[in-house]
């Protein structure tokens, strides 16, 4: 196969050989076929050089093409003229020699026409796909737009609730620390009023008692100076005397007792103030106690008053003089 597709026309040999054998033979017939030869050739390498171009099925080896026929610097381009009377076995070759060609181009011309029909299905589906990848692609980039713009939205309101939330967070900021400021102030106030209530309390009961124990020691002083008085003027206490004496006495430890439980009615108001201090309340009740047992002490000296008198009426008038000065110390103490 290589001989033969490497074959372009006879050899020189062959053409010296036929000239030497006819130097005077006609040149119409052969010349003909060898147009047709070179005709064919031409097509051959047209298809070849299109095939390769391509890219389709493989390229056909360079042996198996057929080759120019050389051109001898000597001699016309044209080859000799085959004998009019070639051999049987000349005419077999050549004949073997066409069809072999004839399928050969036959086979190009099949292979071309494959590559040429999965070259357009190849075209159909490169475009119907670049098609579809842009459909897609434009689907997806108005998703995507559309997404965003939802997102956008989305952002956009929560940036706005985020806003009014701050702004509210801090006016309540704000209003917190000054309502803190503001305990703390009333808590400060609170204490120290509780402390000043307190101290003032203590300060009432120990003048309360302190009054108490002075009216005592003053009726202490009256009784022992009654008694001195009636031992020096040396007058003997009848019934009745020491009936009014034993009045005289119950009449002090009633007032006494009254006085003591004004004192703790005073004491608990204190207590009930020190729960709920109010200035006012503290004040009207401090106020009250005092009129209590101011009340209380000069109830308690009017009856001793009254009792010295009468016990005085009953001894003489001089008697009721001596016992007058020692009064008015117990009303200065009140």
């Amino acid at each position: 196969m290589a001989a033969d597709g490497a074959w372009a026309g006879f050899s020189q040999e062959e053409l010296r050989r036929l000239r030497g054998l006819r130097p005077g033979g006609g040149r119409g017939g052969p010349a003909n076929k060898n147009r047709k030869q070179l005709q064919r050739e031409k097509a051959l390498q047209q298809q070849c050089q299109k095939l390769g171009l391509q890219g389709g099925a493989a390229s056909v080896p360079p042996e198996q093409l057929l080759s120019a026929p050389k051109h001898q610097p000597g001699h016309p381009q044209q080859p000799a003229p085959p004998p009019p009377c070639p051999s049987v076995e000349d005419q077999n070759q050549c004949d073997r020699r066409e069809q072999q060609e004839k399928s050969r181009w036959e086979i190009l011309q099949q292979e071309q026409r494959l590559i040429e029909e999965k070259n357009k299905r190849k075209k159909a589906l490169l475009a119907k796909a670049i098609a579809e990848r842009s459909k897609r692609t434009q689907a997806e980039t108005v998703k995507l737009k559309r997404i965003q713009k939802e997102l956008q939205a989305l952002d956009d309101m929560v940036s706005a609730d985020i806003g009014i939330l701050r702004n509210r967070i801090d006016q309540a900021s704000l209003d917190y620390s000054y309502a803190r400021k503001r305990y703390e102030k009333a808590e400060s106030e609170y204490v120290a009023a509780k402390l000043d209530l307190q101290h003032k309390t203590e300060i009432k009961e120990h003048l309360t008692e302190h009054l108490c124990t002075i009216i005592q020691q003053n009726e202490l002083r009256k009784a022992r100076k009654l008694e001195e008085l009636m031992q020096q003027l040396e007058v003997e206490a009848d019934e009745e005397n020491l009936e009014l004496e034993i009045e005289v006495e119950r009449m002090l430890q009633q007032q006494e007792a009254e006085a003591r439980r004004q004192g703790s009615q005073s004491h608990g108001h204190a207590g009930l103030a020190k729960e709920n201090p109010t200035p006012g309340v503290t004040a009207k009740e401090s106020k009250h106690a005092n009129c209590v047992d101011s009340s209380a002490v000069s109830e308690q000296l009017q009856s001793e008053n009254s009792g010295t008198k009468s016990l005085c009426n009953m001894d003489s008038q001089p008697q009721a003089v001596n016992v007058t000065p020692g009064d008015s110390p117990a009303c200065s103490d009140t």
